[in-house]
């Protein structure tokens, strides 16, 4: 049994040392380029609710937030947490707004992801049509109801702000240059996903149609979206082989595409985030969101 697993092992290790490493620079440089778009779309947010935050200021709260959301449990818990706090010391951003700039990305999202959701329920789903109906609903409830949503959502992060603070929150619905830029740029990140996992499975001498890349990147963030352990650890790469095997990549392979996307989507951006805490400014408002 023990030189099984010492024979398998040595399979894993040769199929990672033959990984091109071209690809596998390429794959980390859009992971962090897309780290610039969510900056770029948050700036956007911001700047319609009247606030200027320094880009880079918002490139640095969001690669600390990874680490956070790498060791918190819950999907993005505590790297939120943490962006809020993070633009709100040292932007100068009232809290409320800092709050509701985040909510608003998230809102922003949900068309891209929906999509992405959609497409990957016609593989993985019978009821397609169920969930389209009841993702639809969803979304033109929180539209309808954004008065609503937006006073439900500061009260859950415990933010108070001013009549003219939740004037400019609200405007940012009737803003279409800012709703259609960040619902771009969203898409875009979600397509720079796609390239990342295509790029690494060439890394393999693996060439997947981009369907079946589309399809087995879907899987990967729903799993991240559902995944209730620090930064999906687990069930992540778990449901990561477990997609790939199951349209005929062999386990071997299917284990070390896996093991490299997590390296540069967890372990990478782990270590990158916790230097950046540590280096700019990061303690401070660690300790900030600490204290009563």
């Amino acid at each position: 049994m023990i030189g099984g697993i010492l024979e398998e092992g040595r399979n894993y290790l040769l199929v990672l040392g033959r990984v091109s490493l071209p690809y596998f620079l390429l794959a980390i440089f859009v992971y962090y380029f897309s780290v610039l778009i969510y900056a770029i779309r948050w700036k956007l947010v911001l700047r319609g609710m009247g606030k200027d935050v320094p880009f880079f200021e918002l490139v640095k709260s969001i690669l600390a937030s990874i680490f956070m959301n790498n060791i918190t449990p819950m999907s993005r818990s505590g790297g939120e947490i943490l962006r809020i706090a993070w633009i709100s010391r040292r932007g100068g951003v009232p809290f409320g707004l800092s709050t509701m700039s985040v909510v608003y990305e998230r809102i922003l999202e949900t068309v891209p992801v929906f999509v992405l959701f959609l497409v990957g329920m016609l593989y993985f789903s019978s009821m397609p049509g169920v969930l389209f109906v009841l993702g639809v609903v969803a979304v033109a409830l929180i539209w309808i109801r954004w008065e609503d949503f937006v006073r439900i959502s500061l009260r859950v992060f415990k933010a108070s702000v001013d009549e003219e603070e939740m004037e400019k929150i609200l405007s940012l619905r009737r803003s279409h240059n800012i709703t259609l830029g960040g619902i771009l740029l969203s898409s875009s990140i979600w397509l720079l996903d796609v390239v990342r996992l295509k790029l690494i499975t060439l890394a393999f001498g693996l060439h997947l149609s981009l369907p079946l890349i589309v399809v087995v990147s879907i899987a990967n963030l729903l799993l991240g979206l559902v995944a209730l352990t620090p930064g999906g650890v687990g069930i992540v790469e778990g449901g990561l082989v477990g997609t790939l095997t199951h349209f005929g990549l062999p386990i071997t392979l299917a284990v070390s595409v896996t093991l490299v996307e997590r390296f540069i989507s967890y372990v990478l951006s782990t270590i990158v985030g916790f230097v950046v805490l540590l280096t700019s400014g990061g303690r401070e408002v660690w300790r900030a969101l600490k204290s009563p």
